[in-house]
């Protein structure tokens, strides 16, 4: 036995519910969990022991939709409108980015989700593999990689709302090539998987997107999607596809409804949209402070699980919600469904822990793997110190008061130890596998000179940034 984890208080995820087990030992062999059960019943010897007394212990969290690149250009796009958010405030900056850069931005991206509990990640973006081997593979996490598959041509900062974004098809086949090379070169990896990556109904040409289809259903692999991500996109699709048309009206003539779809936003569709998209077996992957702060709505992950559909959880960019601190993400999107739904029973802290879970890896498609501590599936698992200031106290009787306060107390500084695939990658807190002060250093040094080569651009945009940073506020 590699390692095991005594006496501790383990949420294992492996029933409907949150699987509490008291006094309990979870043993790790081979990067897979030989035993997970009381502490009392264990009579194995493993090669190193981790005192869980004191600690809550659960499956290592996942994240379904990370752009982490952008993490460099975090605080440059906040406080706008949503219709100059891409565009105008966002747009500027990103397009000024070089592939180094991207590769900065996502080692600091992935580093805070792994300090809060991260073991899995869902990113997209373009390129993907270079992200998978230059931070994922080396950081020693579990990635689900999607392709970016974008045939937007040129910047579109001076187009107006109403205008069709100019695509150039063949950008967008070249994205699916990349993609597909993506699927053959990780086919065999243990802790990378793919999605196909079509960015979103207005950026990709319609004979693309059945290609796309065709081929998820001919290879048994999933398509994950924006969709539906507000009033900027749907006046896109009316001016592509006509007065009264919508994403989800477009998707289902394209027989891209399916169980194969995870969904990324959804807050521009209908309630009743939603529903057949539940029910049809489309995944959603919600991002609530991202749309929170970028569209100044609430996603609808609690109506669509009413409805019986999956949902994962995302950070999505950190230009806009701000970081990819998944502990934190988990807190906000029980309190916004608490306000949007005016109900304080609204997605309780059980559920959120669900969805940061087991439910995560359903949204992805590797629940079979990962998401609940099982015997036979693979050792993703993180422990937590809840005797701390934001956490204290806590008591098992007559409830166990951990299950709150990990939801709406705990930070990124709570998680001790993460391990992925039977690897400590976190220890006392620290990752071990970089210099956590050489990636805080790149990207400081990259952004400062970024920032300053984008300047120019990012006012030609005139976002209502502009007006803030001239009349004094930034």
């Amino acid at each position: 036995m590699d390692l095991a984890i005594t006496d501790t208080l383990a949420f294992t995820m492996a029933d409907d519910r949150l699987g509490i087990l008291e006094d309990a030992t979870v043993a790790i062999d081979d990067g897979e969990l030989a035993y997970v059960g009381p502490a009392s019943e264990f009579d194995g010897e493993a090669d190193r022991t981790i005192d869980g007394a004191g600690r809550v212990t659960m499956p290592g969290l996942v994240n379904v939709h990370v752009h982490s690149g952008l993490t460099l250009v975090r605080g440059g796009a906040q406080d706008v409108p949503e219709i100059e958010w891409m565009n105008r405030a966002l747009g500027p900056l990103s397009e000024s980015m070089t592939p180094a850069d991207h590769v900065a931005g996502a080692r600091l991206g992935v580093l805070e989700a792994l300090r809060s509990g991260v073991t899995t990640v869902g990113e997209y973006a373009a390129d993907v593999a270079r992200l998978v081997e230059a931070v994922y593979d080396p950081m020693g996490l579990r990635v689900v990689a999607t392709e970016t598959i974008n045939a937007v041509g040129e910047s579109k900062a001076d187009l107006g709302p109403d205008d069709p974004y100019p695509l150039e098809a063949e950008a967008g086949w070249r994205g699916l090539e990349r993609n597909e090379a993506l699927f053959e070169t990780y086919a065999a990896h243990d802790r990378v998987s793919a999605l196909y990556g079509p960015q979103a109904l207005d950026m990709v040409p319609r004979a693309l997107l059945e290609e796309i289809r065709d081929r998820a259903e001919t290879h048994d692999r999933g398509v994950h999607m924006h969709v539906a991500q507000g009033d900027r996109e749907r006046r896109q699709i009316e001016a592509r596809y006509g007065a009264g048309k919508t994403t989800v009206s477009v998707l289902e003539e394209l027989d891209l409804v399916s169980e194969r779809l995870l969904a990324a936003h959804l807050h521009g569709a209908t309630a009743a949209e939603r529903e057949r998209l539940a029910t049809a077996g489309v995944r959603m992957a919600a991002c609530p402070s991202s749309i929170a702060a970028i569209d100044g709505i609430v996603p609808p992950l609690v109506g669509f699980r009413e409805h019986g559909g999956v949902v994962g959880i995302g950070t999505d960019q950190a230009p806009g919600p701000g970081g990819h601190d998944f502990l934190r993400e988990l807190r906000t999107a029980a309190l916004l469904a608490k306000v949007d739904r005016t109900d304080p029973t609204a997605f309780p802290a059980w559920d959120a822990l669900r969805v940061g879970t087991i439910e995560g890896a359903r949204a992805l498609g590797i629940a079979d793997r990962v998401g609940s501590l099982e015997e036979g599936k693979r050792a993703d698992v993180i422990v937590l110190d809840l005797e701390q200031p934001s956490t204290a106290p806590t008591v098992a009787e007559p409830l166990h008061t951990a299950v709150a306060n990990l939801v709406y107390g705990a930070t990124a500084g709570l998680v001790e130890t993460a391990i992925v695939d039977g690897e400590v990658v976190l220890e006392d807190g620290v990752a071990t596998t970089v210099d956590e002060g050489a990636i805080l250093e790149e990207a400081n040094e990259r952004a400062e000179q970024l920032f300053v080569e984008a300047g120019p651009r990012w006012r030609e945009a005139e976002s209502e940034l502009v007006e803030r940073v001239d009349s004094g506020w930034l």
